[in-house]
């Protein structure tokens, strides 16, 4: 079984919301979309410098999503 959701188990409701939040201009949304990802990115790899190995009982963040 794949692990890439398929549209049907996607969240139509907050995607939509999205793109209300543009007024419906699809481009603006993505755009905002990845900008969130990418500040998200760049926190996860800061916190990720302050983080101990031991601190977090071995686990280690991921900086790419499982598709």
């Amino acid at each position: 079984m794949s692990a890439v959701p398929r549209i049907e188990e996607i969240d139509i409701e907050k995607a939509q919301d999205v793109l209300d939040a543009f007024g419906g201009n699809a481009l603006a949304a993505l755009r905002s979309v990845i900008a969130d990802a990418e500040f998200l990115c760049e926190q996860l790899e800061t916190a990720s410098l302050y983080l101990s190995y031991g601190a977090a009982r071995g686990w280690t963040p991921s900086f790419e999503r499982d598709r």
